[in-house]
């Protein structure tokens, strides 16, 4: 994972155990009481559930990181407690970005990395509900690949079709090839 600016963009990773050396020192120097962050946090209460997501962000740690990790202008720590049901689970993210404090506050950047957890929950939610990706029994050669291939594009075929109905839009791409062979053909989506 290296963090380019080849189109200009900006970038904010999640920081997961494939990198062993960056999570150990992030844990490390946010767990430590003397770190230096800037915080924020927010509430949200939707569908029975309690979320309290509280982001505390550093520059401290820029100059250490350097050497690998030349472009990162601040490091984060989310704490994401959910309430649901009498339940309570608590979850740490790790993540370091090339967006300085004037283009990133605090709130700012739990605002994007929420955007993305969106984003993301929405694409898992059509794979396992209406694909059941999960259920999936294929485990060998090439066959995981190849299917998730194919549903990304019959999603793709669906969005194009500017429909929320992800099943009924399935069904009736199963009952009408031909009708669907004819959307993938179009170049604009429109039938």
């Amino acid at each position: 994972m290296q963090i380019t600016h080849n189109q200009r963009g900006k970038s904010v990773y999640t920081v997961k155990l494939n990198q062993p050396t960056l999570y150990a020192n992030l844990t490390t120097y946010f767990a430590d009481p003397e770190a230096v962050c800037q915080q924020a946090e927010t509430w949200d209460r939707r569908r029975g559930r309690v979320q309290h997501r509280v982001i505390g962000v550093s520059t401290e740690m820029n100059a250490y990181l350097a050497a690998d990790w030349p472009l990162v202008a601040q490091v984060a720590e989310v704490t994401r407690t959910v309430t649901s049901k009498g339940q309570t689970s608590t979850e740490v993210v790790y993540l370091i970005t090339d967006l300085c404090p004037k283009q990133a506050s605090p709130l700012r950047l739990l605002s994007l990395v929420r955007g993305q957890w969106g984003i993301e929950n929405r694409l898992h939610y059509v794979r396992d509900v209406s694909f059941q990706e999960d259920r999936s029994r294929l485990r060998t050669g090439n066959a995981p690949q190849l299917l998730a291939a194919f549903r990304n594009l019959a999603i793709s075929l669906i969005h194009r079709c500017s429909t929320s109905q992800i099943c009924a839009t399935r069904r009736s791409f199963s009952s009408h090839p031909e009708q669907t062979l004819a959307l993938l053909c179009s170049q604009g989506g429109q039938q």
